[in-house]
């Protein structure tokens, strides 16, 4: 039998000694049909055995399959965080990255939760008695899309109507970051009456203001 690679003379396996033996007696046609060539790649596989290294035949997804995942189940969306407004009038907005599946692909929203290190994962009972259970990965800190979900999406998630929607979800995340910066890491925000360094109890106030402004 012709192979591609190199030939181990010394020992060859009962597979293609029988296939050899079958051709030279007019049994078989030539080999070159699905069964040659997959002796063949066995024979490659048994050539190359020992020189992957470990880890490289992983079942866990890659990064790259994870962003066509989310590409085709992942959501953006840009809520009101509250219904108190800031100081200056402003809306509270909470940005929110998601993935909502069926319960049995929960092992794929584990895998996106563990390769951003962030989020939490919830299950949602079905609302009738045909549909399946939900689980919902949910990652809506600040500190997290900056850490983890923009650089993730900017790298992995495809060219595609969701890598669309991801990006004007992120511009609006980044103009909100410049207007209302995230003091996460900076100690509590201070009083807003000019010079005063105090923490805020309330209302952007400090203990003292705020019993001045409230009477309690």
């Amino acid at each position: 039998m012709s192979v591609t690679g190199p030939r181990h003379d010394a020992s060859m396996c009962s597979v293609c000694d029988n296939f050899e033996s079958r051709v030279a007696t007019g049994i078989v046609g030539a080999p070159f049909g699905p069964v040659a060539q997959l002796v063949e790649r066995l024979h490659g596989m048994e050539e190359v055995e020992g020189s992957i290294p470990f880890g490289s035949t992983s079942s866990a997804p890659s990064p790259a399959s994870l962003g066509g995942f989310v590409a085709g189940e992942g959501w953006f969306s840009i809520a009101p965080a509250s219904s108190r407004p800031r100081v200056d009038g402003t809306v509270r907005l909470r940005f929110t990255f998601g993935i909502s599946v069926a319960s049995r692909d929960c092992e794929l929203l584990d895998a996106i939760r563990k390769t951003l290190g962030f989020g939490s994962i919830r299950q949602i009972p079905p609302r009738k008695a045909a549909h399946l259970e939900q689980s919902c990965l949910i990652v809506a800190s600040r500190r997290a899309h900056f850490a983890a979900t923009i650089p993730f999406m900017d790298r992995y998630l495809l060219p595609c109507a969701k890598r669309r929607q991801y990006e004007a979800w992120r511009d609006a995340l980044l103009e909100h970051e410049r207007a209302h910066p995230s003091r996460y890491g900076k100690g509590p925000s201070p009083c807003r009456v000019i010079g005063c360094e105090k923490p805020v109890r309330g209302r952007g106030l400090c203990r003292s203001h705020y019993y001045r402004a409230t009477g309690y």
